[in-house]
């Protein structure tokens, strides 16, 4: 696989922050601030009310509850267009009614997102989440980026900016948009890039060892190229074992403020029958730090 790179390629100011009004999902605006203010775009706070939410209620009640859902959602999502932590960042409320998936992929093309965030509950709840529909909707939406924040994120970086990030590659072509991603957003943030491969089933032979961590760290170096006139800070690392444990156990022990990693395209992210969308669900669900997942 080569860098495919170029120069204004990757764009992330057109951020769709996806909301349920909850202190965890709200972890996911101030990166979402971020990434806009850094690629001088824009924040599209969205929440839509799905007919899903009425379907087991007696029909008189309906009229009453769904008025009532929506005067809170009107209250909540006018606090949140004035949060100060906008600081002249251009944003917008989407408030939509209708089937969820339907509704945020018109919103995608209505408004060019460029990624989409949204903040996860406990590891519980994000299991949850990561299998429910409102989910599968989110991370099927094409090839687009997906910023997931987990209630422990909020244990690094108050200024939420990433200082290092962890790019996790797999050498597929399904992992070259991730690397652009993890480029793009350590050029931009001035962010250490740290590029990782793990290889598991290695003999414990220690010579056999040495060669494939030589071999690999070439590859690396020869794969994460930053486009002329870009000076990454950047490291290079092989570890043997899980996939899913080595990237954390890196992330977790390098202060990683974001991971970055490609999964095998639309909806795999959740897929167990998929080695690396089965990684990329394990590190979503168990990583202390933000994970962006791009497309192949």
């Amino acid at each position: 696989m080569e860098n495919v790179l170029a120069a204004g390629e990757i764009q992330f100011g057109n951020v769709l922050f996806v909301t349920d009004f909850s202190t965890s999902s709200e972890l996911a605006l101030s990166y979402a601030i971020a990434l806009a203010a850094q690629y001088n775009g824009k924040v599209y706070i969205g929440h839509v009310i799905s007919p899903e939410m009425f379907e087991f209620l007696p029909p008189a009640l309906i009229p009453e509850i769904a008025e009532r859902i929506k005067a809170h959602t009107r209250k909540r999502m006018d606090e949140l267009m004035h949060d100060t932590s906008f600081y002249g960042v251009p944003h917008e409320a989407l408030l939509e009614e209708g089937d969820i998936g339907e509704t945020l992929k018109q919103a995608v093309a209505t408004h060019n997102i460029d990624v989409i965030a949204l903040g996860t509950h406990s590891r519980q709840g994000l299991q949850k989440l990561l299998m429910g529909a409102v989910a599968e909707k989110i991370l099927r939406l094409a090839h687009l980026p997906v910023l997931t924040v987990g209630p422990q994120s909020q244990e690094f970086v108050p200024e939420r900016r990433p200082r290092s990030i962890l790019f996790a590659a797999d050498f597929s072509t399904d992992c070259a948009h991730g690397m652009n991603c993890a480029i793009s957003l350590a050029h931009k943030f001035s962010a250490r890039l740290i590029s990782l491969h793990v290889v598991s089933n290695v003999a414990e032979d220690p010579q056999v060892i040495t060669r494939f961590e030589q071999f690999f760290i070439q590859r690396l170096r020869e794969l994460v190229l930053a486009p002329p006139g870009i000076q990454l800070q950047q490291e290079f690392r092989v570890e043997f074992g899980s996939p899913a444990d080595c990237i954390l156990k890196v992330a977790a022990n390098s202060a990683i403020d974001l991971i970055v990693m490609g999964v095998h395209g639309a909806g795999s992210l959740a897929s167990a029958d998929r080695h690396f969308g089965t990684t990329a669900y394990r590190v979503v669900a168990e990583a202390r730090c933000p994970v962006l997942t791009a497309r192949g």
